[in-house]
């Protein structure tokens, strides 16, 4: 999954050691009700059709989904371990990732979460819910950078597996990101076109971390990359 000489691109910089002290181990994590409660609702029935088409038995589909549900509320411990107000994804779904960025802004008390996606199948019950704390725009990158008007700490991009397509997402909404802002990436994995894409970012910045996030309903690993610093 990682290139070679991937360690060799990591600075000595007290930003990288800042990232490697604050990013919890995703094994480790407890998940609170209200984020199991979100992942039951939403992503449950969708990810049990997935690993039924891809032939998983009930052993691999239990495992698999004890590590699925810990993936939303990790991510919110990496924004709320790094303060972060302001988040936008690019890549919403059914709104999982959505959503559970929306519940760490609610009790958090302020800040807002952006979203876009080119089709809308966000569960309708949770837009009600947060429709307070959250945007969504039924179109790209590009669009949803210009509907916004804070400077964002967090960015969230789970889109296109196409090469190149993370390239062209991050320099479309690359402007509005905060003095120093987090990154994540998900799917880093060879599979995908993508992997080239976010690989580029990683040695461009030097101030990232790897990390294996479980398998996912196909029964294929899944690893995500945050990089700490303006891309």
């Amino acid at each position: 999954m990682i290139w070679k000489d991937w360690e060799e691109y990591l600075q000595d910089s007290e930003q990288t050691k800042e990232l490697y002290n604050k990013v919890q181990d995703i094994k480790t994590i407890e998940v609170p009700e209200e984020y199991l409660d979100l992942w039951k609702k939403i992503s449950f029935l969708v990810q049990l059709n997935k690993a039924k088409q891809h032939q998983l038995s009930e052993q691999q589909t239990k495992e698999c989904f004890l590590e699925l549900i810990k993936r939303p509320y990790f991510l919110t411990t990496i924004a709320e371990a790094f303060d972060v107000k302001n988040i936008v994804e690019v890549g919403t779904a059914e709104g999982l990732q959505f959503f559970s960025f929306a519940e760490y802004i609610k009790q958090k008390g302020y800040g807002h979460v952006w979203s876009c996606d080119i089709r809308d199948i966000r569960n309708r019950k949770y837009c009600e819910k947060y429709n307070d704390v959250t945007t969504f725009c039924l179109s790209n990158a590009k669009d949803l950078a210009s509907q916004i008007t804070e400077k964002i700490d967090l960015f969230y991009i789970d889109a296109s597996h196409d090469k190149n397509a993370v390239l062209a997402d991050v320099e479309k909404i690359r402007q509005v990101q905060s003095e120093n802002p987090i990154w994540i990436f998900d799917d880093f994995d060879v599979r995908f076109g993508c992997y080239y894409d976010i690989q580029e970012l990683c040695k461009k910045s030097g101030s990232f971390k790897i990390y294996n996030v479980g398998n996912t309903a196909s029964g294929n690993p899944n690893h995500q990359v945050v990089i700490y610093g303006q891309l």
